[in-house]
């Protein structure tokens, strides 16, 4: 779809909107280095179109503007700035949302603002603990911020290249570029490392789907806390970004739990 930009509030976003015949309006949150280009292929779903979808680039990402001065990148900020896009649009339905890794935690926070609006949550992966910040952890830990502004940030995109990840994953990394990534990072941990997202999600009491890839299958300590909480499917044949390895099993999984809601 076509990106449109707006103004909200103190923030400039660039996001993608579909309008749909049905009442509720579906949220995607992307995660760390990621944007809203990770998404578009659910509008390849009928079934998914007939709701609407709004799908953002987080604040210093993508193509979304960089951020007022003082902006901390933290969690709880891109929820609220969340907030604020989705009073300019304006979106009146009530939600559904997806939100996936770093989303997760920015979900948590947005859906405790909307309050009851939020009909359904589809945690894809979302971080809810210490042991799912394998990436974020790396970056504060191997570098100070002004290394990794310097040549760290850098030599992880090169790396991705050697490695022959997808184009569209080096793309929005480099996107959002090194200090949207390490300020990010360094929150994402704080918060992960705290272990309160689970009962946080708990305690909205919204109905909730939990998400893995089926080859991250028991890999993650917050997969078995997940569990014992939520249903939990995995997305066959996919790693951690499961709407990009397997959109067709993925969306199918989306499809069922809107529809029941």
């Amino acid at each position: 779809m076509k990106s449109e930009t707006i103004k909200a509030g103190q923030y400039n976003f660039s996001y993608t909107y579909h309008k749909g015949k049905k009442p509720i309006t579906i949220l995607p949150i992307h995660g760390l280095g990621g944007s809203k280009d990770y998404w578009q292929l659910i509008h390849n779903y009928p079934e998914l179109t007939q709701y609407s979808i709004l799908a953002p680039d987080l604040v210093g990402y993508g193509d979304s503007q960089p951020p007022p001065k003082g902006f901390k990148y933290n969690m709880r900020e891109q929820a609220t700035a969340l907030k604020s896009l989705i009073d300019a649009v304006p979106v009146k339905d009530d939600m559904l949302l997806i939100p996936h890794s770093m989303g997760g935690p920015i979900g948590v926070y947005l859906a405790q603002l909307l309050g009851k609006r939020v009909k359904g949550i589809v945690y894809a992966e979302g971080n809810i603990d210490f042991n799912d910040c394998f990436g974020s952890n790396l970056v504060i830990t191997k570098y100070t911020f002004e290394e990794y502004v310097a040549t760290g940030f850098e030599k992880g995109l090169n790396a991705m290249k050697k490695r022959g990840e997808h184009q569209g994953i080096i793309d929005s990394q480099s996107k959002a570029g090194a200090v949207t990534i390490y300020r990010s990072s360094e929150d994402l941990v704080k918060v992960s490392r705290e272990d309160k997202l689970a009962g946080e999600l708990k305690a909205l009491n919204v109905p909730t789907l939990v998400v893995y890839g089926e080859k991250n299958k028991g890999l993650w300590t917050s997969e078995k806390k997940m569990a014992e909480l939520f249903p939990l499917v995995y997305t066959p044949g996919a790693a951690h970004i499961m709407m990009v390895d397997n959109p067709a099993a993925f969306y199918g999984e989306v499809t069922k739990f809107a529809n029941g809601l």
